[in-house]
């Protein structure tokens, strides 16, 4: 032990030495500030811009009131007037923003077919999409494993190249030990960056102290340990630095990037999905042929669903709301089934991805965050399942008044559902992906251990 304490001192004064590294930690350090400011900012803009949406429903409302003083038709009032269902985000999101860049927040909703206002989305900018967002999560599932490459690709071949190494074997030391000091060192110093980085992170971003927080820092801990492992095989075929340096790097492409981008194409071909503007296009086909329908057919389908409204007036006007509405849910009724297709879709996608993605720690470590924050592709399955459910809840609470042709007042608008959805981390996925970690971290290790007793390390 005294021997160990010795070399880790030695690794320490080294690494104090190397001017570079002690930049390069520094430079990663402020990266991942940048990460975390960027992501509470983010997080903190989609807040402000989500708290303006009562108001918006408040100004349709005066709006409304002007517009009709007295009772109104319901009609009239289902039409113009606008409510929103809002995926309000966890504070964890700030850490892992996951899809909240490219899945809307909200969903506007009148009391319209439901698919052409669910997949309707704010425009954005391709590049900045492209890009994607820059968050503490990315930081430590892509940029720490290059800090490991650069402060260990040299790890015993530094030394054999400098003449050190047969110096230090002719001491009563055991290479094992030698290595040992050598990875520890890294280890602490890395751990200390990410754990650090990790709690300035929680607190910016206000997350509660629950048991997330000791999931977050586990999955910290076994992916770096996992790099650290990575770098114990590739010191174990015991090559020179330059050709351990481009093994490194060669591995952090093939697992961060080129994995990760296959595993996409293959489970697109093998799940393919089509897009959600084909349910609209279907559904606004539906709805516009609804006009051509005869009356009495298209509410005889739409009684055959809701009994409880047959007993209504005989449409005997060219057009009443009723009517409208009516069509209006059966052309979303038309389309239930693909809508139903194109979400399993999604999820099955997601799954498979799930089960593929041991071959990549990195797509492991990075689901992982984000379903530990609520920003997956479950969560938004969710939240728009929540929609659906709220645009019901609107039908149901506007069909009183079009069927029995009661007066909308404006006391009714009081009573009018109102929708909210809040980010839910998902543990089992956070649970599998921490299997996986610790399954990849144990291969690499008993690998780079075999190689080493193998290979044993010698001074040449």
């Amino acid at each position: 032990m005294h021997t160990f304490r010795i070399l880790f001192s030695a690794e320490w004064h080294h690494f104090r030495a190397a001017k570079g590294l002690v930049l390069l930690c520094g430079l990663l350090l402020a990266t991942g500030l940048y990460g975390i400011y960027y992501g509470t900012t983010e997080i903190e803009r989609q807040r402000q811009h989500l708290a303006t949406l009562p108001e918006l429903t408040r100004r349709n409302i005066a709006e409304l009131k002007e517009k009709f003083p007295g009772p109104a038709d319901a009609g009239d009032i289902g039409y113009y007037h606008s409510t929103f269902a809002v995926h309000h985000p966890d504070s964890w999101a700030a850490l892992s923003l996951g899809l909240r860049d490219v899945n809307p927040t909200y969903v506007k909703l009148r009391l319209l077919g439901l698919q052409n206002q669910l997949y309707a989305a704010d425009n954005t900018n391709p590049m900045k999409t492209l890009s994607g967002n820059f968050d503490l999560a990315f930081v430590l599932v892509y940029l720490f494993p290059l800090l490991i490459i650069a402060l260990s690709f040299n790890l015993l071949s530094g030394e054999r190249e400098e003449g050190v190494l047969p110096l230090l074997l002719a001491q009563p030391v055991r290479p094992a030990v030698v290595v040992g000091a050598k990875l520890a060192f890294r280890l602490v110093l890395v751990l200390t960056l990410a754990l650090l980085l990790s709690v300035v992170g929680m607190l910016w971003a206000g997350v509660p102290p629950d048991g997330r927080v000791a999931s977050w820092l586990v999955l910290t801990t076994l992916y770096c340990l996992f790099w650290l492992g990575v770098v114990l095989v590739v010191a174990g075929l015991q090559r020179p630095s330059a050709v351990n340096a481009v093994s490194l790097l060669g591995v952090w492409l093939l697992l961060v990037v080129l994995v990760p981008s296959l595993l996409n194409l293959g489970v697109a071909a093998a799940r393919p999905v089509p897009q959600g503007i084909a349910l609209t296009i279907q559904q606004r086909e539906e709805i516009h042929a609804g006009w051509d329908r005869p009356k009495a057919q298209t509410m005889s389908r739409f009684f055959a669903l809701y009994p409880q409204w047959r007993d209504t007036t005989t449409i005997r006007e060219r057009f009443a709301w009723r009517w409208y509405y009516a069509f209006q849910h059966l052309g979303d009724l038309a389309v239930a089934r693909q809508a139903a297709a194109y979400a399993q879709g999604l999820q099955q996608r997601y799954d498979l991805v799930e089960k593929l993605n041991l071959l990549s720690p990195a797509i492991s470590a990075q689901s992982s965050l984000n379903a530990l924050a609520g920003t997956d592709l479950p969560t938004h399955l969710q939240f728009q399942r929540s929609a659906e459910r709220h645009h019901d809840a609107l039908r149901a609470f506007y069909y009183p008044f079009l069927f029995r042709r009661v007066a909308f007042t404006h006391a009714d608008y009081a009573q009018e559902p109102t929708h909210t959805f809040i980010s839910a981390p998902e543990l089992t996925t956070v649970q599998h992906g921490l299997l996986k970690l610790l399954l990849s971290v144990a291969l690499v290790h008993l690998l780079g251990l075999g190689l080493l007793c193998v290979r044993p390390v010698t001074p040449r």
